[in-house]
């Protein structure tokens, strides 16, 4: 490698083998970040060095191609072989852009297109030029075919949304039982086996076809239209705008969930009872109905199921009496929708889709790695023909072509995978098999397609939820003086495994919102606590509010758990915020599954208010949450010097919060106030407010619930848990759809699933302005960011 790096005699700069390897790995590197990808944009990776790798990707390229004319004397072939391979690399590593954005970048690419091609009208070898050429062409097509279908499939999904939007509205009139009825018995219910089948026979949810009806009512409209237009000019009346009434009885082409469900009465090889046990692949299917649902709410188009009584029942009967009689289900259900919301906003698979599957596009790739293949074999001939001079600069011509030609083979493999192989696609083959006859009659290809159904699982969610004690995190980093927040640098804490039982709890507590009617997601700190410690609820204005002193209050119930020496034995500095306390015999499994629950869920709402991803403005809500921060490492330092270099336990930390605040009176001991006197000028004032700090308050709260609960671990956190899954879906349904949208650009949250499931069952209210235009400053950036990654 000693002659990679070498200067260039001709521009005095770097080689252009230099430049070309570097220009590649950071391609490469712009295409992994898309892959692996969408990133959350708050992310200050994401946010920035993304953003720059674009730009220095589009100029190195550019710069590369430039250097090569003037470097070389004559004509160079290893240079018109890395020009075209450069920009084809370049244009491919965009997988990852939604068609929303970059409209500008297909024309240049086109551009970097035909300058390449001006370096290949100079004589080269035969086969290499043939080569070469058709890489060019191919490539250049691709541009072409994505810069006109990328208007073309904006202007269908703004079709398909509205025509679903018009659709919901007389859905419930198209036949079949009412919603009240949906939940009989029926021989092609397909209930997974779990008590009473349920009958999908009155959902005529829409899942695919509707594009088709829009075509043929285009292909009809111009008759109309000229009819209508005579007539009414004869009368002197105003065109009345044209409304296409869809129903899937008439139209073969559109594919609903009644229709996926009582496909050939249930006994089909792929979607029957036997075929699909569990229901997992027709629930794929209901799930992509459900994302065409709930997308309404992002662009602030009417849900009718929330304004008709009949509507809102049929379908808080899918919810309950169906997606919720799993935990499983719910979550698989729920994750799949978000899959497909996420691609809508984050990825150009819904602009891939918008027409079908996306066979000319695999075409022209499957020719695009054939072509570049080929590549590799007539470049080990080019140094034998190349200019003597050239034998001084290029050292690695062959090594760096095979390793841009595999690079390309390997992105374009990729890109197929991630395609082929996507949940989109898997609805295209379900509502395919559901639609054709000729497919469900030959058990080889039904076999087939299991087959192929079975590799298509990219879109699960992990079930991980990110985890935030804050007496633990916000431990402080003391020196010269100043004190510095773990909080501020962990932004991303440690996440965990949903445990089984915090799930049956959550959709427990689901459950119980369609048996007793009158209980309301508000009042979710009367189903746990009745009429006791009414104060944590009534004197706590906001959201964030509660948040953050019902979890001080768990995480001091949670140290009281643990024995005096294992309290003193467990640093801060060395734990995760995780909960901590183990079961210790299998006797304490009741009340430690609650405990599991209610830590857990308790650390996941701190978690989510330092993220902002609360009811509250974000800016408020950081406010709060750095203040209450800083009252902790305030409050947990102790004084004096000792306690700059004495390592806290846990013990030190519950000791430090209660000593501090003389929880019955609510008042500051004479000692801390003596304390306060001496230290005022290093401490500030933060001693005068701190009996009337959130921290106080979730002290407080804590030896409330010792008092009034003593040893009885069992119905302590039986009550939080209670407490902790209530509030969750409080705040999952209180939360606005843009800030979910915001997080739908990384990785999914539990609450997010959670909106989603409370959404469909008439939880969530719709307002003006849900969608983007509510968004908060801080969230609309980062979510115009993350569809730019």
């Amino acid at each position: 490698m000693g002659g990679l790096f070498k200067m260039d005699g001709v521009t005095r700069t770097f080689s252009v083998e230099t430049c070309v390897l570097l220009t590649t790995l950071m391609l490469v590197a712009r295409f992994l970040l898309d892959f692996l990808g969408p990133w959350y944009a708050a992310w200050s990776l994401t946010a920035f060095a993304v953003p720059a790798m674009e730009t220095v990707n589009y100029s190195m390229v550019h710069y590369t191609m430039g250097l090569m004319q003037l470097s070389a004397p004559a004509v160079n072939e290893y240079f018109q072989a890395w020009a075209v391979l450069l920009v084809t690399l370049h244009y491919s590593v965009k997988v990852g852009c939604p068609y929303s954005r970059h409209k500008q970048i297909p024309l240049l690419d086109l551009m970097s297109s035909v300058w390449s091609a001006n370096l290949l009208r100079v004589q080269t070898t035969y086969p290499l030029k043939i080569t070469l050429w058709t890489m060019w062409v191919l490539n250049a097509a691709r541009i072409i075919s994505y810069f006109a279908s990328t208007e073309k499939a904006v202007a269908i999904n703004q079709e398909n949304l509205r025509l679903t939007a018009d659709y919901m509205s007389y859905e419930h009139k198209l036949g079949g039982s009412n919603g009240s009825s949906a939940a009989n018995p029926s021989p092609g219910g397909g209930g997974g086996g779990k008590g009473p089948s349920f009958s999908m026979d009155s959902y005529k949810y829409l899942v695919l076809g509707e594009d088709q009806v829009l075509k043929d009512s285009k292909l009809e409209a111009p008759v109309q239209s000229q009819q209508q237009d005579h007539g009414q000019l004869g009368g002197g009346g105003r065109r009345r705008n044209r409304r296409i009434h869809l129903d899937p009885r008439l139209h073969k082409k559109v594919i609903t969930l009644d229709k996926v469900w009582s496909l050939d009465g249930g006994r089909s090889g792929l979607l029957g009872d036997s075929g699909d046990k569990g229901n997992q692949l027709k629930d794929v299917c209901l799930s992509f109905a459900l994302y065409k649902l709930l997308r309404r709410r992002f662009y602030d188009l009417p849900m009718h199921e929330a304004r008709s009584q009949k509507q809102g029942e049929k379908m808080r009967s899918l919810v309950f009496k169906y997606i919720l009689q799993d935990a499983e289900r719910a979550f698989r259900v729920a994750a799949t929708e978000l899959s497909f919301l996420q691609d809508l906003f984050y990825s150009k698979h819904a602009a891939t889709f918008a027409n079908g599957f996306p066979a000319v596009n695999l075409v022209l790739s499957l020719l695009l790695i054939g072509a570049t293949g080929y590549v590799g074999y007539p470049v080990r001939h080019i140094a034998e023909r190349m200019d003597r001079a050239d034998h001084n600069r290029i050292t690695h011509g062959v090594l760096i072509t095979r390793l841009i030609v595999a690079l390309i083979i390997g992105k374009e493999m990729a890109e197929i995978y991630l395609y082929v192989f996507s949940q989109w696609t898997k609805v295209l083959l379900l509502c395919s098999y559901a639609k054709h006859r000729c497919l469900r009659r030959y058990p080889l290809v039904e076999g087939a397609m299991r087959a192929l159904l079975s590799f298509m699982t990219r879109d699960r969610w992990d079930g991980e939820i990110r985890q935030y004690n804050i007496l633990i995190a916000a431990r402080p980093l003391k020196a010269l003086g100043f004190f510095l927040s773990w909080q501020s640098w962990n932004k991303y804490p440690k996440g965990i495994k949903m445990g089984a039982c915090t799930k049956r709890t959550i959709f427990q507590s689901m459950k119980k919102l369609d048996e007793h009617p009158e209980r309301r997601l508000s009042s979710y700190f009367a189903n746990a606590f009745g009429r006791d410690l009414s104060w944590a609820g009534k004197e706590l204005k906001t959201d964030t509010h509660r948040i953050l002193v019902w979890h001080i209050a768990t995480c001091l119930c949670e140290i009281d758990l643990l024995a005096s020496d294992e309290a003193v034995a467990l640093k801060p500095c060395n734990m995760w915020p995780t909960p901590f306390v183990k079961q210790r015999h299998p006797s304490d499994r009741r009340w430690w599954e609650h405990y599991a629950t209610a830590a857990s869920l308790s650390n996941y709402c701190s978690y989510l208010v330092m993220q902002a991803l609360v009811p509250e403005n974000g800016l408020f809500t950081l406010k709060v949450f750095n203040e209450v921060c800083r009252e902790i490492v305030h409050v947990t330092t102790g004084r004096g010097i000792g306690s700059l270099l004495r390592i806290r336990s846990m013990q030190d930390v519950r000791d430090n919060v209660m000593q501090d605040i003389e929880v019955a009176g609510v008042t500051l001991s004479a000692s801390s106030r003596g304390q306060q006197s001496r230290g005022r000028r290093r401490r500030g004032r933060m001693d005068d407010d701190i009996h009337d700090s959130l921290t106080m308050k979730g002290a407080k709260l804590a030896k409330q619930l010792k008092d009034k609960y003593g040893g009885d671990r069992q119905r302590l956190w039986e009550k939080l848990a209670v407490f902790w899954t209530g509030f969750l879906l409080h705040l999952a349904a209180s939360t606005r759809a843009s800030k979910h949208r915001t997080r739908l650009a990384g990785r999914r949250e539990l609450t997010t699933h959670l909106w989603a499931l409370l959404s469909h069952a008439g939880y969530v209210r719709t307002t003006a302005g849900d969608g983007q235009a509510a968004m908060d400053i801080e969230d609309r950036v980062a979510s115009e960011i993350a569809s730019r990654i």
